[in-house]
């Protein structure tokens, strides 16, 4: 125990050596610069603390999105409801019921802790909690001695080690804050950041006008793939205004139905079976019906005698065939199908048509290639048309260049060497930091030499000697007072501090420092949902707010104009958001170029417009003078040509002869069930006639059905190619309105296409400008802001917390060690036997004066075997 107790108090003596340093250097620090290389060294000494923080800050925040909390608190505030209900703020308490148990528990502390104390007097006085001292150790006491030593010691090292990390960052804070040298001051590391900035933004500018040295031909290939895809989207769209599909299908139903009698096909090699079929059925069907009616007349039973009259009646008057060989037009159809065949490549040449509408993107394209071509080189390569486009960016980049100025000059009448109470502001955080902070010192200091004094002296009334371990006994007491009596003015100060520094660390500079993985992406997500929210908020509310005046009969808002310039800066605030520039130069500006940087090269900015007006009128100009009127007349006039040269379609008529195949071949409408009927009779000599029907007849008829859709398809060529001709009159007529209308729908969309291209060929030139120097400078910044400054101030406070907390199991472990530190006698096996009584505790007890309260007498009630219980005075 005795080497622990000496090894923390070597180490208390380094820390307070250490803290003596820092002190020398605080009081010295209006008069003399500090070495740069040992304030860095410094900082990196207390660089732990800051990921403890940091660490502390993350858990009690969580990762829940600022956005969540913003979006509750916009319903909210938009709600018209009085009253809120918890499951509208449930977000927000979610989001932040870290930080609200923090600050409820330091309101608490330094609520509760003075009242404890007061309490905790009181009680003393009363001879409790440690007030009336037993003076003889217990058997457990010297233990109990040096656990609680123990633990007070670790408790105390752990907090002197917080307030010596608190002391140093809070002269780190105050040297961010007046230190001119920008490694260690804010201040001048914002300023550095922001000369730096102007030099890079006039770099950048200076190359936007150079010739360029990117290869830029994929650029173009993307260029033109997507001109290409605009011009086909375009043809699309004049094939729906034109109704170009009301003449495509009467084409491909006339050819279609042409090539099925192509030479070989499957129509007309039925169409003649049947043909020849039917020819051979007229001459072989009456021997065939006059061999039934002798087969019947002859072999019929007597018991089947009706019926075989009757089926041999049917044969005699119905089994003959219905229709000539003439009345199918077998000859006309021939000669038909021949002439088809033979003007059979002239119909198909109405593909003209198809491929002429297919074809108007590349008439397009043909058209204005030479003008896109020339549109490209003179963006890419001229040097007067890049210095007029980054002229474009001068007014925004002056804009820019005032406001860095503005906050330069702002910084330095901020700076101590230009405002005095700005620098009585400083010395007065930083020395009333280090008052501050002495109190805790104190309460240590107490507290170590009531330690020392303890440990090293055996009793507390010795004549003899330095260390008297009532004497420590005391320290610590007058420690546990202190911690009374200051906690509450430590507490609040801390909880302001928390307060202020710590939404700030998790809300802002965890993201814009990296700390949460892609971090200053994810902020440019909040913030651009974020406005995007309160834009669609505001005007919601406005809408609302104006239906009620109409309601009311007030008419419009007067304040229309303020919300509506509200909105629009709500707006270009939006749409610079989109570029995602604090990912862009926080991030991929480490490693890429501007444009790549910025949402990958394809983001297109409103102030290039101008620049590129003329060469985007020149296109669309050339795109409006495009001729798409006399190819399609001309194929439109070839195309009706070529129905004229086949009008012997029109003399073609196979209507009569499709009604007549619909009707069965003989005056038998079912003679399969004819058939059956005479199989049913079961005469052997009718085998042969049934046969003959069934091979010839049935067989024939089953074809008639097919036979019948041949002669629908030839009936209908002349309705198709009269329908096909009105419509390619009536698409003549409008094809100059559809032309018209088509080119006003596609400019509307190609323009924006050909708008954009363009800047995106504008950026593409300038991909060969760094930003590293602007990321640079944009990183100093935010190292000035998140690291330099705010990193101190939440050590500061978070040191001082843990101290603070502390506190709490030191008061316990130190009230108790005091007891047992006013031990009066040690602890003996002698006082266990009855009636005795040692020599030191009857000679050497102390005066009665002195005595606090009476000590009661030894003698033990103990019930030894063969005595009785002897009644012990009051």
């Amino acid at each position: 125990m005795r080497f622990g107790v000496l090894f923390d108090i070597h180490v208390m003596y380094i820390l307070f050596r250490k803290l003596w340093i820092i002190l020398i250097m605080s009081a010295n620090a209006a008069m003399s610069e500090t070495s740069s290389s040992t304030m860095l060294q410094l900082k990196e000494s207390v660089g732990f603390s800051y990921s403890a923080t940091n660490l502390f800050l993350d858990l009690i925040r969580g990762e829940r999105a600022i956005t969540v909390a913003f979006n509750s608190y916009m319903d909210v505030m938009s709600s018209s409801d009085s009253r809120v209900s918890f499951r509208s703020v449930e977000p927000i308490v979610v989001s932040y019921v870290g930080f609200g148990i923090c600050v409820v528990l330091g309101l608490l502390f330094a609520i509760l802790m003075p009242l404890a104390g007061l309490v905790f007097c009181c009680a003393r006085c009363c001879g409790k909690c440690g007030g009336r001292v037993q003076l003889m150790d217990s058997k457990k006491d010297p233990c109990k001695r040096t656990a609680y030593t123990i633990c007070v010691l670790l408790i105390v090292t752990v907090q002197l080690v917080a307030v010596v990390l608190a002391f140093i960052n809070n002269f780190l804070l105050h040297e961010a804050l007046v230190n001119p040298d920008p490694k260690i001051g804010a201040l001048s590391q914002l300023n550095l950041s922001i000369l730096e900035t102007e030099q890079a933004l006039r770099e950048m500018f200076k190359m936007s006008m150079n010739t360029s040295s990117v290869n830029l031909d994929d650029q173009k290939t993307r260029f033109m793939s997507l001109v290409d895809g605009g011009l086909r989207e375009f043809q699309s769209e004049f094939i729906r205004k034109s109704n170009a599909n009301l003449v495509l299908n009467p084409i491909g139903e006339l050819q279609n139905t042409v090539r099925d009698f192509s030479v070989n096909s499957e129509d007309p090699t039925l169409l003649k079976h049947f043909s020849d079929s039917f020819v051979q059925l007229s001459h072989k069907l009456p021997s065939i019906r006059e061999d039934l009616i002798s087969t019947l007349d002859s072999n019929c039973r007597l018991e089947l005698h009706l019926r075989c009259s009757k089926l041999m009646h049917l044969a005699q008057t119905k089994l003959e065939l219905r229709f000539k060989v003439d009345q199918f037009q077998f000859e006309e159809a021939s000669v038909f199908i021949d002439q088809l065949q033979r003007h059979q490549n002239e119909l198909e040449n109405l593909n003209e048509f198809n491929t002429t509408l297919n074809g108007l993107a590349d008439v397009v394209n043909r058209a204005i290639v030479n003008d896109l071509d020339r549109a490209w080189t003179d963006l890419a390569n001229s040097p007067s048309t890049r210095e007029k486009l980054a002229r474009s960016f001068e007014q925004y980049l002056n804009q820019i260049y005032h406001f860095l100025g503005n906050l330069q000059v702002q910084l330095h009448e901020l700076s101590v060497h230009s405002n005095p109470s700005f620098l009585k502001l400083v010395e007065f955080s930083l020395y009333g930091g280090i008052a501050l902070l002495c109190v805790p010192i104190l309460i240590l200091l107490l507290i170590y030499l009531g330690l020392c004094f303890g440990i090293c002296g055996r009793r507390p009334y010795e004549e003899a000697g330095v260390c008297n371990r009532g004497v420590g006994a005391n320290l610590l007491l007058a420690g546990v007072g202190f911690v009374f009596l200051f906690s509450t003015l430590l507490m609040v100060f801390c909880t302001i501090l928390f307060i202020f520094g710590g939404p700030l660390q998790t809300e802002a500079c965890r993201y814009l420092t990296g700390r949460v993985p892609d971090g200053p992406k994810k902020l440019d997500d909040y913030v651009h949902n974020s406005l995007q929210l309160l834009i669609e908020n505001i005007r919601r509310n406005t809408k609302l707010r104006q239906q009620q005046q109409q309601q009311q009969g007030h008419g419009q808002m007067n304040g229309s104009t303020s919300v509506y310039s509200d909105t629009h800066s709500l707006e270009l605030a939006l749409n610079i958001s989109r570029a995602r520039l604090t990912d862009a130069i926080l991030t991929r500006c480490r490693n890429e170029p501007f444009v790549d940087a910025i949402s990958g090269g394809q983001l297109t900015w409103p102030v290039l417009y101008e620049p590129i007006q003329a060469i985007l009128e020149e296109l669309i100009n050339s795109f409006k003078g495009v001729n798409l009127i006399a190819p399609l007349s001309q194929t439109v006039q070839l195309c009706t040509d070529m129905l004229n040269r086949v009008d012997f379609v029109a003399s073609a008529n196979f209507s009569i002869t499709t009604k007549q195949m619909g009707l069965p071949l003989t005056y038998i409408d079912d003679l399969q069930g004819y058939l059956i009927e005479l199989r049913s009779l079961q005469i052997p000599q009718l085998d042969a006639p049934i046969a003959a029907l069934m091979q010839q007849v049935v067989s024939l008829d089953r074809l008639r059905e097919q036979t019948r859709n041949v002669y629908a398809k030839l009936d209908s060529i002349p309705g198709l190619r009269l329908h096909l001709q009105q419509q390619f009159s009536m698409f003549n007529e409008h094809l100059a309105t559809a032309v018209k209308i088509t080119m006003d729908v596609g400019l509307k969309k190609l323009r924006p296409l050909l708008e954009r291209e363009l800047q995106l060929a504008v950026i593409a030139t300038w991909r060969d400008i760094p930003c590293y120097s602007l990321h640079v400078a944009a990183k100093r910044s935010v190292d000035a802001v998140c690291v330099t400054t705010l990193m101190p101030l939440n050590a500061f406070w978070a040191g001082l917390g843990l101290a603070l907390w502390l506190f709490i199991p030191l008061i316990i472990f130190a009230v108790k060690l005091a007891s047992l530190y006013r031990k009066t006698e040690k602890y003996s096996s002698d006082y266990e036997e009855p009636d005795y009584i040692s020599y030191q505790g009857f000679y050497m007890r102390p005066s009665s004066d002195y005595q606090v309260a009476p000590q009661k007498s030894r003698n033990k009630n103990r019930q030894h075997k063969g005595y009785s219980l002897v009644p012990q005075p009051c």
